[in-house]
């Protein structure tokens, strides 16, 4: 009895497209007077620069750009490149770990926002002592608009597969677009899958120079260790697995023979270091 063949899951089951976007407002100004004055002080031409003013002092701002970076940072972690519009391929493994993450901090940003919203009167008349006679109400938005600058959204839409074009056409037209799809996805994830072995190349390469580096003498440590170069690259071959949508083996043997040979180095530093 021949064995049962059982098929081999689609690209599209195994992954996604995913955007993250996100909108704050910057809370900076050019003014053009400034920069006019500056340029005739210093015997500058007109437009030899730009003076931008700073509306509200960076604490101010802080924790909502903090939270912003931890999400355009997780996001591109467990995701990988795919094209110019926003979009990244996100695997259907990560899926749930990405969803989860971009929920804690869209929870987060909308109460550093409010936060900012009631703060915003008070901070503007500090701007105004602040900026002296740089201070323009017109530069600010009313305390209404001001949360309308603020946005956190993903989304999320199948991987374009050749078998979706549903028109009307001639057999042979439709496989030529059907080729130019499954072509255009096989590029798209060929860089993909080429970035996800530089980031592991990159985290073990840093890992060797970082030990390397590192030496103990009669007056200290130089070069200190730290423990986030270590966390960094486990955190990364722990997500490599769910990264791998091709599954390609042959990158894999590559990523494995890297490690065995740059990790060699843990062996041969100073016990002080471990």
């Amino acid at each position: 009895m021949n064995p049962i063949s059982i098929p081999e899951p689609s690209l599209s089951s195994r992954a996604m497209l995913c955007s993250l976007s996100i909108s704050t407002w910057s809370a900076r100004k050019h003014d053009p007077e400034a920069s006019e004055e500056i340029a005739q002080r210093h015997g500058a031409q007109p437009g030899a620069g730009r003076y931008h003013k700073v509306l509200l002092p960076k604490a101010a701002l802080a924790e909502v750009q903090k939270i912003v970076s931890e999400a355009r940072q997780d996001h591109y972690f467990v995701t990988l490149p795919w094209d110019d519009n926003g979009y990244r391929v996100l695997p259907a493994a990560a899926y749930m770990d990405h969803t989860e993450r971009m929920r804690q901090l869209s929870n987060q940003f909308t109460p550093a926002i409010d936060t900012l919203t009631q703060q915003f009167g008070q901070l503007v008349e500090e701007a105004r002592v602040r900026l002296g006679g740089l201070f323009r109400s017109e530069d600010y938005p009313a305390p209404e608009e001001l949360r309308s600058k603020f946005t956190f959204e993903t989304k999320v839409m199948p991987l374009p597969g050749a078998g979706d074009f549903r028109v009307t056409l001639g057999d042979e037209e439709k496989e030529r677009i059907k080729r130019q799809t499954t072509a255009a996805v096989e590029a798209s994830l060929q860089v993909a899958s080429r970035e996800l072995w530089q980031r592991l190349y990159e985290a073990v390469s840093h890992l060797a120079e970082r030990l390397q580096a590192y030496k103990v003498t009669d007056e200290g440590v130089e070069h200190p260790f730290r423990d986030s170069v270590v966390t960094n690259l486990v955190k990364l071959v722990d997500v490599l697995p769910k990264l791998n949508v091709t599954r390609n083996p042959e990158p894999e043997r590559l990523a494995a023979q890297l490690c065995a040979s740059q990790l060699r180095c843990v062996h041969e530093m100073p016990r002080q270091v471990l």
